[in-house]
């Protein structure tokens, strides 16, 4: 064949081939051969030849850039060696006509870098730089370099060092939901094995470190010389040291197995040496023995708290069943569950029941109780049945639970504890509803109970009856009308904890209806500047049993005699009407424009009401006498109603003519604002949040007309102290025994003796808080020389100058450096006298901290007639409280709570805890320094729950050993 037509022909052929291998692979960068091979497509021998002798042949007048591996490995670009090795970057492909499943085949991405293909002496290996992945089957690698050996077909992936020396792009494998870290990887996609250097795991909240791990087929780990740990750490501050160890995977769950083991802290050996170890980890929930705690205390001796067993019931339920052993008798049992059903319901349920023995038996100290708690939280889901809803929230225990199983300082001192449960319905498009509801507190320290079951209250919201549904014209004054009802029916019963259960327990049971009706008149305009709104109300109680009273001979006694729940019947009305009248008044004092108080307003809101009940004093609402002659043969006559000390009080005997007359205040000033930068910015400020004064007058009224006068203020100072005061005044005066007698103060004493001042209360709370940062700005430098320290003249004034003086309210910019925190003083901060050297402080005002601050104080008069002489008991109560946090290293955490009683001179139960993060361990502390409470506690455990209860150290002095 002529020289030309060779030459044409050759380049036609190698032309097409370009083309197919393009149109193929849809890429045209400098790896489409490996685009090739990620396919599943490979090149037979034949193939090879073809391009071999194609590229011999052209040489470079097809322009293609070559790069060449000699035979030492050496990549050369400027020689081209033909009979040496060929690798083509972008890569001239000539397709197999048998075509192979992607599932058989890695498939490699594309190299962000480069990559090389190396076909010589039988070898046929391609190697990838930078950020490549490869995957096969749910198996997938990625990592800085790869060397893929085709014949083999192995991989080998590693980091490899950026300009720094760092290692970078370290290999990640990841296989199913496990994903694995590692400095090496050799993986052969045949046998499915791999070689693994260094390589880390996480197995839920372990972690495990192998230097040398082989992969077997079946997805298990051999490892030899590892570590278990459940710091996240590189380096980890602990871990158990492995002999050897596998994982073993089963579907999605997986354990792990490991041989002798010791464990280590900052890499030095402790005593404590495992013979072997089983840690499971699986996807689901399961059950297993829940590990106690173990301690002293001086009145129950040796303990073992929470030993028990977990429960997994079902997908949505679970039980934790646990107790509490002591060694002088006492023994504890608890019951935890919880439940959670997706867009229905959750909630959590607890029982506990204790036998509390203290003292030894037989002597003075012994005492011996038994208690129990029951807690229940639920809530529905609103999306399940639109328009009801059921809630619960139940807090039921023993008298003395609280002091024997507080797990807290708060839950020792709660005395009160109270339960509701309530079920809700409501019928869309009407104006119907329906609550039933259960309620239940408590006082620990009467034992007392009060429990409401069940209370049933039906309610027909505002209506307007007479309103027209198609209005013609304007409203008639008619259509204003309207009408609200509602129904209560409740059932109640007080007891001592020692009265439960009696023959006569029962029979303490109060119930009854009540109906109330609501009719609303249509309001009106007086003068256009006075609001007028006439009401009228009725209601109806009924009882299901009553009393009678009786007199007792023997013990010349009048007795009353309750009868059975539900073994009568009896109703009593009431009736009322009426109208209220209402207005604001303004009053503005102007200062002037250019003043800083430019303005202040005084907005009084006066409410005039007159109300009207007639006399409900009849049989007919249950009134009623009884007379007896005594002893002594005189006659006495009782007036009592068959319904009093019933859960609804009857109506009360009088006609009832009165008139309320109430004024409330508020006052606010318009001042300049600072940080208005063109200077006649204003900003309003509250001065008087509200100020009111009520009181009202009973024309009817045989005596004591009028009501005591009560005055309530509210008011807040800088927006953020908040002040609350109030105070009751009695027009009304006293006789020399102390009685209240129909008589105003300022006609028995005159001048300005307006009231008597019965009791008052103010109480007040501030928070002083930091954010966490300077005062100064980032780019602030201390002025006592570098790092902050200064010199002996400039700190000569025996204060600190420098950058790095923190303050309280923690406003400011950005932090500044660390070093500026500290500063050096010559001079004793108490005696002034110089100290060769200086002290070196440090003040950090990048801390974040709260001082919380309240005060409250309650007065109340009392009179004592005794040896023909009244005594004013004046009663007054003032403490004050206080609570601080400060974080002083992003780790270290302190509070405490305290509190001063001014009347008994004496601190109130006060608390110091800590808590310190040491990453994969927590220290916490807590100290009661005084009180029925007084304890400390230290503790010092590993955070992760796996290991909280193995590595743990625990030590207390409880209020028990008081």
């Amino acid at each position: 064949m002529p020289l030309g037509l060779r030459k044409i022909v050759t380049c036609s052929i190698a032309l097409m081939l370009l083309a197919g291998a393009v149109l193929a692979f849809t890429s045209s960068d400098a790896l489409c051969a490996i685009s090739g091979y990620s396919s599943g497509i490979t090149l037979s021998k034949k193939s090879m030849s073809v391009v071999d002798s194609v590229l011999k042949q052209t040489g470079d007048t097809l322009g293609i850039k070559r790069v060449v591996v000699d035979s030492v490995g050496v990549v050369n670009t400027d020689t081209v060696a033909l009979n040496d090795s060929l690798v083509v970057s972008d890569s001239v492909a000539v397709l197999d006509t048998t075509n192979h499943a992607s599932i058989d085949y890695p498939v490699f991405s594309v190299a962000r870098d480069s990559c090389i293909e190396e076909l010589v002496e039988g070898k046929r290996m391609i190697y990838f730089y930078g950020d490549i992945s490869v995957k096969y089957n749910d198996l997938e690698i990625k990592s800085e370099y790869m060397a893929y050996d085709m014949q083999n077909k192995t991989v080998f992936a590693k980091g490899l060092p950026d300009t720094t020396g760092k290692i970078i792009g370290s290999p990640v494998m990841k296989q199913g939901n496990s994903e694995f870290e590692m400095e090496s990887v050799y993986y052969n996609f045949e046998s499915k094995k791999a070689k693994i250097r260094n390589m880390k795991t996480q197995q839920d909240e372990g972690i495990i470190h192998g230097s040398y791990i082989k992969k077997m087929p079946d997805n298990s780990i051999n490892i030899a010389q590892g570590k278990y740990t459940t710091c996240d750490e590189d380096h980890p501050h602990f871990y158990a040291k492995l002999s050897a160890a596998k994982v073993i995977s089963q579907g999605r769950e997986k354990k792990v197995v490991f041989g002798p083991a010791m464990l280590y802290v900052e890499d030095v050996p402790t005593p404590v040496v495992l013979p072997f170890g089983f840690v499971p980890s699986m996807s689901n929930r399961s059950g297993g023995l829940l590990m106690p705690s173990f301690g002293e205390e001086t009145a129950r001796g040796f303990f073992l708290r929470g030993l028990g067993y977990y429960f997994v019931l079902s997908d949505h339920f679970d039980v934790a069943a646990t107790v509490d052993i002591y060694t002088k008798g006492s023994w504890g049992a608890q019951l935890n569950s919880r439940y959670n059903t997706r867009y229905k319901s959750s909630g959590t349920f607890a029982l506990n029941y204790s036998k509390d023995v203290t003292g030894e038996k037989g002597m003075d100290d012994y005492f011996e109780s038994k208690n129990f708690a029951v807690q229940w939280t639920h809530s529905m889901d609103a999306k399940r049945r639109p328009g009801t809803t059921f809630r619960a929230s139940v807090n039921f225990s023993s008298p003395s639970n609280s002091r024997y199983n507080s797990t807290n300082l708060n839950q020792a001192l709660t005395n009160q504890i109270s339960s509701s449960i309530s079920y809700g319905k409501t019928w869309t498009g009407t104006p119907f509803a329906l609550t039933v509801n259960a309620t239940h507190s408590q006082n620990s320290r009467d034992s007392s109970y009060a429990v409401t079951f069940p209370n049933f209250t039906f309610t027909l919201n505002r209506i307007n009856p007479f309103k027209q549904k198609e209005r013609v014209g304007k409203e008639k004054w008619y259509e204003s009308f309207t009408f609200n009802y509602q129904l209560s029916a409740d059932n109640k019963v007080n007891f001592k904890s020692s009265e439960f259960g009696e023959p006569e327990f029962f029979n303490k049971m109060k119930n009854g209806m009540q109906h109330s009706f609501g009719i609303g008149l249509p309001t009106f305009s007086l003068m256009k500047y006075v609001t007028v709104a006439p009401s009228v109300s009725y209601g109806m109680n009924m009882y299901f049993s009553e009393i009678e009273k009786k007199f007792n001979q023997h013990t010349q006694q009048v007795e009353s005699i309750q009868s059975d729940p539900f073994s009568t019947f009896g109703l009593s009305q009431t009736f009322s009407a009426a109208l209220q009248m209402s207005t604001r008044i303004y009053g503005t004092f102007m200062f002037g424009k250019k003043r800083k108080v430019e303005a202040i307003r005084h907005m009084i809101t006066p409410s005039l009401s007159f109300g009207y009940q007639p006399e409900m004093g009849t049989s007919a609402n249950g009134y009623t006498s009884m007379s007896y002659v005594d002893r002594n043969g005189i006659q006495h006559v009782v007036d009592y109603n068959r319904y009093e000390g019933q859960i609804y009080s009857p109506a009360g005997r009088g006609e009832n003519a009165s008139m309320s007359l109430s004024f409330g205040n508020n006052v606010e000033a318009k001042v300049r604002d600072r940080k208005d930068s063109t200077g006649t910015g204003v900003k309003k400020i509250k001065l008087i949040d509200q100020l009111s004064i009520g009181g009202s007058y009973n024309f009817l009224a045989d005596s004591f007309k009028l009501s005591t006068i009560s005055v309530n203020m509210t008011t807040s100072v800088f927006g953020k102290m908040v002040i609350n005061a109030n105070c009751s005044l009695d027009p009304y005066d006293v006789n020399e025994y102390g009685t209240r007698v129909n008589k105003f103060v300022i006609s028995n004493k005159g001048g300005f003796n307006l009231a008597r001042l019965t009791n008052a209360s103010f109480s007040t709370s501030y928070q002083f808080q930091g954010d966490g940062k300077g005062r100064m700005g980032s780019n602030a430098k201390p002025q006592g020389g570098d790092a902050g320290i200064g010199s002996g003249d400039e700190m000569s004034s025996g204060r600190a100058e420098g950058g790095g003086r923190g303050h309280g309210h923690g406003s400011g910019g950005d932090s500044h450096s660390e070093m500026s925190s500290y500063y050096r003083t010559y001079y004793h901060p108490i005696t002034g006298e110089y100290i060769p050297g200086g002290w070196v402080y440090y003040l950090d005002p990048n801390i974040p901290w709260s001082l919380n601050l309240n005060l409250n104080y309650s007065y109340s008069r009392s009179y004592q007639y005794a040896n023909e002489r009244l005594n004013v008991n004046h009663n007054h109560m003032l403490t004050l409280g206080a609570g601080a946090q400060i974080r002083l290293s992003p780790r270290l955490n302190i509070s405490m709570n305290t509190g001063w009683d001014f009347k008994q001179m004496a601190l109130s139960t006060s608390q110091l805890s800590g808590t310190f993060d040491l990453h994969c361990f927590t220290i916490s502390f807590s100290w009661i320094p005084n009180g029925q409470w007084q304890s400390w506690s230290f503790r010092i455990n590993a955070k992760a729950s796996a290991l909280a209860d193995l590595l743990q150290f625990k030590k207390n002095n409880s209020y028990w050993d008081k």
